[in-house]
């Protein structure tokens, strides 16, 4: 005996692509302004996909949306289906002969030190003919890079986000001091932003970004730092601290492995936190290439900075 399939609903990439933007905004005007289209339209679209579906996806709230129940039970499929899509159409053109697969991304170093290389490990997995180049500067060259057209995007201080750019997936993470065991300061369990006043730090260069934070929380605090070695590197920077040299201050996403080298890390009170965002050209989108890295980069990167997250697009400046 066979049974007939019940018609399937006609969704298409284009409802879930809505869907799943939608979903990571949290806001029509955000998620309208990523897919290029007007927010009318994009009501449109989400209202067909909950009819067809025949259930509600989104709870509308006065500044915010929110999905339902069912949406968090229909979003897992939705961005399983476009990732396989835009897998398969990359390797459609791999194997067809199409124009070779190109993506290039400008970066801080702190978030190339081990959460990029992640993210190119698995994002090799299902995309092994992309060819990757990676741009390392500080903050400054970060925003020039993609002002000038020279990456698909950015990824550094979107609190200096300079005219024509668009910022999204900004998050915040705190910085922690890292120290070897036997350092005078190693027992404590919080460590106080004043107890470096007189102790040597193993640092980035005075142009870097989290130079410029360090030393700024400092003059808050209205203590001198005392920036014994420093290095552009963060294995030197770990290794000078393994060695003795004296403490550093970094960022969550490059956190060394607890216990690695003789190392140990500690909170700082009060605590100092840096922001970092995707910047690319406003009128520039991000292309399916640049869109398939960021899904694995994104939730590395999370998971990296603690967890603190805003999927929001900041318009850029006029």
């Amino acid at each position: 005996m066979s049974f007939m399939t019940p018609p399937l609903p006609d969704v298409g990439l284009k409802h879930l692509n809505a869907i799943v933007s939608l979903a990571r905004f949290g806001s029509f005007i955000a998620a309208a302004n990523y897919l290029g289209i007007s927010q009318p339209g994009l009501t449109r679209i989400i209202q067909q996909s909950e009819r067809k579906l025949g259930t509600q996806l989104f709870q509308r709230g006065p500044r915010s949306v929110s999905l339902t129940a069912a949406g968090h039970d229909f979003l897992p499929f939705a961005e399983r289906m476009i990732g396989e899509f835009a897998a398969q159409t990359e390797r459609l053109r791999a194997s067809h002969g199409a124009p070779e697969a190109r993506l290039t991304i400008s970066s801080l170093m702190s978030v190339s030190h081990i959460v990029l290389p992640a993210a190119l490990v698995e994002f090799r997995r299902t995309y092994p003919q992309v060819f990757v180049e990676i741009r390392e500067g500080v903050g400054s060259a970060i925003h020039e890079d993609v002002r000038n057209g020279l990456v698909d995007f950015g990824i550094g201080n979107p609190e200096e986000q300079p005219p024509g750019l668009s910022v999204e997936s900004v998050m915040e993470e705190a910085f922690f001091a890292v120290l070897p065991k036997r350092h005078p300061l190693a027992d404590r369990e919080v460590l106080q932003f004043l107890d470096l006043k007189d102790t040597a730090l193993i640092s980035m260069p005075v142009e870097s970004g989290l130079r410029r934070i360090i030393d700024g929380a400092a003059a808050k605090a209205g203590i001198g730092l005392t920036h014994g070695v420093v290095t552009k590197q963060y294995s030197s920077l770990f290794s000078f601290v393994a060695n003795g040299l004296g403490v550093t201050l970094v960022p969550a996403s490059v956190l060394p492995p607890a216990g690695e080298g003789g190392l140990v890390v500690r909170p700082l009170a009060p605590t100092i936190t840096r922001q970092i965002g995707v910047m690319h050209l406003e009128d520039r989108p991000l292309n399916a290439v640049s869109e398939a890295f960021l899904r694995t980069l994104r939730p590395l990167l999370v998971n990296a900075t603690g967890g603190a997250r805003t999927f929001a697009i900041r318009p850029a400046p006029e």
